[in-house]
């Protein structure tokens, strides 16, 4: 059975109810009887917008008690269990393989000598091998298993722009059929759970991965830039739920500069208040509160960010995103061969105040002069419940067990196993020592990425991308393009038609 929101006959009423609704709106968002329908953590939070059930201060020094995994003593006879990944790449990541999944020996890296330990415990309790294999296509892969039978692959890691593709192709296994695998558990990411769709779930993510992590989405800082202009830093702001995008945009206009002097903003000359890619629009659309997509009472999503809500918070986005004199987005102001270099110079040379960034991409900066921080992007206004930070559409992974698998007990057994290990073995060493002791600069930054990856948020809108809309939602940015309401009316048919197919896919499997 189709489930759609036809919205064509009331959307004119949008228009009206728009300016009402930006001022009458309490929060960036959705309100707090709608918040489960998004997927969205504005439920459980304290008053940092911290979430119960993720990583964050657990493994960043505070004292745990370790919780064991309630599993059967088990004797798998030497198998070799195998995981099937991507293999990634690009300008802006610091990997280029996956580095979560195997490592063949200890060494001086914390990561790999954390993987090391975790499967070697679990290796030598269970008596079994672990095998990573890596293609640049896993869509392509798993489709060849499924369809031929072959049992090769245990689970899957997947690029979060494969998984629409994947999931509704009939290729993975309801994780409700793994008998060991308990999403009550601490080591399992709840965020996870908003890309349900018709109460079905094939997706896993938490702490047997990190680059759920590395892909959520924050912004860096210059301190020292910060201090040069006599401006407070912005901590505190986030420690009492200030930090909104109001006073963004204030600190934002009170950065930018015309260095050479020319009487114009040049992107490799001059000093910027921020500095992003188009991909900023929707991070902080949905910092603000808002989504592209929400799921209704049984679970079936339909498009969202033309409501008289969204379009409150999409004004205030758009009100940074397009200020020309104080925001530099290399893809819509820069040549495409260009982008990167210029992104990452401006904030190393120090003109740039703020920079979007993916938490991976801070790497990048571990030999940069002087001190930057991190924080959650902005709330909407005060009256937001909590920081919202969203796992990017394109880079982050999670995990998954093809349909074609054999054993689900084993597997189910050995993918909690190794979850639960991870979470005192390789989430530690990558919170820890990668990110708190090698490239954070200050015990704050600290602080702030507890309540970045506990506010972390999947965006089924962006993430399956009904009629590619994702894309071209964050290419309105490339013409400065404010009619969210025409564009909404234009790709609306096209939008349904490819959730019908969605939950379709969904309804039909069993």
């Amino acid at each position: 059975m189709k489930k759609t929101r036809k919205i064509s006959g009331i959307i004119s009423l949008v228009l009206i109810f728009a300016i009402i609704a930006g001022i009458l709106i309490s929060c960036g968002g959705k309100t707090d009887d709608t918040s489960d329908k998004t997927g969205g953590n504005d439920s459980g939070g304290d008053s940092a917008g911290n979430q119960s059930g993720n990583q964050g201060g657990e493994n960043s020094g505070d004292a745990e008690k370790r919780i064991d995994p309630e599993l059967p003593d088990a004797n798998f006879d030497n198998y070799t269990f195998t995981f099937l990944t991507h293999q990634d790449g690009g300008d802006d990541w610091a990997w280029f393989d996956v580095p979560d999944i195997v490592a063949d020996e200890e060494s001086s890296e914390a990561i790999s000598d954390a993987v090391y330990k975790r499967n070697d415990k679990i290796m030598g309790k269970y008596n079994i091998k672990i095998e990573m294999i890596p293609m640049t296509d896993e869509n392509a892969a798993m489709k060849k298993a499924v369809a031929s039978g072959d049992s090769l692959y245990d689970a899957v890691v997947m690029f979060n722009n494969n998984i629409s593709n994947i999931v509704t192709a009939n290729l993975l296994t309801n994780i409700a059929e793994l008998p060991y695998i308990d999403l009550d558990k601490p080591w399992w990411d709840p965020a996870v759970n908003s890309m349900s769709i018709d109460n079905k779930n094939y997706l896993l993510g938490g702490d047997l991965l990190i680059l759920d992590n590395e892909a959520t989405n924050a912004l860096l800082f210059n301190k020292d830039l910060m201090a040069d202009l006599a401006m407070e830093l912005p901590y505190n702001l986030v420690k009492e739920n200030k930090w909104t995008m109001d006073k963004f945009n204030d600190y934002i206009k009170g950065a930018s500069y015309d260095l050479n002097g020319d009487g114009k903003m040049d992107p490799t000359d001059d000093r910027w208040g921020f500095v992003s890619f188009n991909d900023t629009l929707h991070a902080l659309f949905v910092g603000g509160g808002g989504a592209l997509a929400v799921k209704d009472e049984s679970d079936i999503p339909y498009m969202d960010f033309a409501s008289a809500q969204s379009l409150a918070i999409m004004d205030k986005v758009m009100n940074i995103m397009y200020n020309k004199d104080d925001v530099l987005n290399v893809q819509s102001d820069t040549p495409s061969a260009e982008w990167s270099q210029i992104f990452w110079n401006a904030f190393e040379e120090n003109r740039a105040l703020f920079q979007w960034a993916r938490i991976r991409v801070v790497e990048k900066y571990r030999g940069m002069e002087s001190e930057f921080g991190i924080i959650p992007l902005p709330k909407f206004d005060e009256n937001q419940a909590n920081y919202h930070s969203v796992v990017n559409a394109w880079s982050g992974v999670l995990l998954g067990v093809p349909k074609s698998a054999d054993n689900l007990e084993r597997i189910s057994i050995i993918l909690e196993a190794l979850s639960a290990e991870s979470r005192y073995t390789l989430q530690p060493a990558y919170y820890d020592v990668v990110l708190q002791r090698k490239y954070v600069r200050d015990d704050e930054s600290s602080e702030m990425l507890d309540i970045i990856f506990n506010s972390r948020i999947y965006d089924i809108g962006s993430i399956y991308s009904p009629g590619g809309i994702f894309a071209e939602f964050i290419s309105l940015c490339n013409k400065s393009n404010r009619e969210i309401v025409s564009f909404y009316e234009k790709k609306i048919g096209p939008m349904e038609k490819a959730i019908n197919k969605i939950v379709d896919a969904f309804q039909s499997m069993d």
